[in-house]
């Protein structure tokens, strides 16, 4: 696997978005890899696309933009143990700390640390996305990737 990719970037603080080459994501011990195969608009998308006031107070960039997706796990940290490689994945795009006070009472729609993928860490709109493995739900095969 090299190590670009092409993905979606909200590459500049205006309206647009750009296709470029950037690295693919590196993954921690506790991280999924994903070859992303499909994903989604939603709102969220098209708010930094038009890059309103929401967007620009919001989204750092460059930013790799997305956070709904299919995929197959193409590699995992060495933490890692419910995953295997090829298995068809999708995830939770609120990233959240697990430590902060709400976390630890099973709080953690409420913590002050989440992070959204493709908002404030990098999205799907890439070939690759790595998220911790506590985000990624396995999609049975019953369920087709639309």
């Amino acid at each position: 696997m090299s190590n670009m990719m092409k993905a979606l970037v909200k590459a500049k603080a205006e309206p647009g978005i750009w296709m470029e080459e950037v690295p693919v994501p590196e993954i921690g011990p506790n991280d999924v890899l994903i070859k992303i195969k499909k994903t989604a608009i939603c709102g969220t998308d098209v708010h930094i696309y038009n890059w309103d006031k929401w967007a620009q107070k919001t989204v750092p960039v460059p930013m790799v933009t997305g956070h709904e997706f299919v995929g197959t796990v193409a590699d995992f940290g060495a933490a890692v143990t419910e995953y295997r490689i090829g298995q068809r994945v999708s995830g939770e795009g609120h990233i959240v700390c697990g430590h902060c006070r709400n976390c630890r009472a099973g709080r953690g729609h409420l913590c002050r640390n989440t992070l959204g993928v493709g908002v404030n860490r990098p999205g799907a709109f890439g070939e690759y996305l790595a998220i911790p493995q506590h985000n990624v739900v396995p999609i049975p095969d019953d369920v087709p990737d639309e």
